[in-house]
């Protein structure tokens, strides 16, 4: 059995498709967000496979949290969201959803008995800034799907992007957050640099890529604009520098692991839960991560 300190958080990510064509392109605007690293390995599963694997997830690890991620899991189509919501709910995980929200008001009323977190991504206090990132529209759709939320009393969480001129909105931004949460519970904020994990380009470089210490102290700045809500910062990290451990589960049943290492171009694979058990395949992804480390160190 993992224990929780092993292992927290679980990630099932149920498809990697995105929804960012919901939104225009524009010369201003991408229609894609501009710092997409996702995965693009497709996930093919039905209902009964994804019940047995958060069954599996339960069995073997004191995990409290099932993060719900992609992709963008909110896409109009079936993939099996629900299902897999309403079973990890059941078997006693809270449930964190992942989402742009580009799509949420469709499949709300599908979702909302069985998410105990919608996380949504702002990089912006202003539409000019935040659809930027993502796309002609996109602030607008965060503001309504703010307003959803916070009229159903919904514990809500925001992820941000930033480059080094956004980072510059933070205080605006820490301000808009704080009106929030006069409004409803907002449990974290998450404010990120850009991760190059293998796929970095001197575009994004140029970006991105300004100073850590910039970005930290932009950060430790704005903490005590949000008053309880935490505030996590993610600054972008050399390719020696080591990354916190995550395990993603694919709604088939692999299981891949970030290691450590922003030089890999893709998580490690590192078997199927349903067939080699969820504990082995996870203790083994410690022993490769120290492995790693200690090659790096030597």
């Amino acid at each position: 059995m993992l224990m929780h300190e092993e292992l927290a958080i679980v990630h099932l990510v149920l498809n990697t498709d995105c929804n960012a064509w919901d939104l225009r392109p524009t010369s201003a605007s991408p229609g894609v967000c501009r710092f997409c690293y996702r995965e693009r390995n497709r996930v093919e599963t039905d209902a009964d496979t994804v019940r047995r694997v958060i069954d599996r997830l339960r069995a073997e690890s004191e995990a409290r949290r099932c993060v719900f991620t992609g992709g963008d899991p909110v896409m109009p189509y079936d993939n099996h969201l629900e299902v897999a919501l309403r079973h990890a709910t059941m078997v006693g995980f809270e449930t964190n959803l992942h989402t742009n929200g580009l799509l949420l008001k469709e499949r709300y009323a599908g979702l909302r008995d069985h998410v105990s977190v919608y996380s949504l991504a702002i990089d912006g206090p202003d539409a000019e800034t935040a659809d930027w990132f993502r796309g002609q529209g996109y602030f607008e759709r965060c503001l309504s799907n703010i307003d959803l939320l916070a009229a159903d009393q919904r514990r809500v969480a925001f992820n941000t992007f930033t480059t080094a001129e956004s980072v510059k909105e933070l205080p605006r931004l820490a301000r808009f957050i704080a009106g929030v949460t006069q409004r409803t519970e907002v449990e974290y904020w998450l404010i990120s640099q850009y991760r190059p994990i293998g796929r970095a380009t001197t575009r994004k470089a140029e970006i991105y890529a300004f100073e850590r210490d910039a970005f930290v102290q932009a950060v430790d700045d704005v903490r005590g604009e949000v008053g309880e809500v935490v505030v996590y910062a993610q600054p972008t990290r050399a390719p020696q520098d080591p990354y916190p451990f995550r395990v993603w589960v694919l709604a088939d049943g692999t299981v891949t692991a970030d290691l450590g290492s922003v030089a890999t171009p893709r998580n490690t694979v590192l078997g199927d839960l349903l067939t080699d058990g969820f504990e082995p395949l996870v203790r083994r992804a410690f022993a490769l991560r120290d492995q790693a480390q200690a090659e790096g160190a030597a």
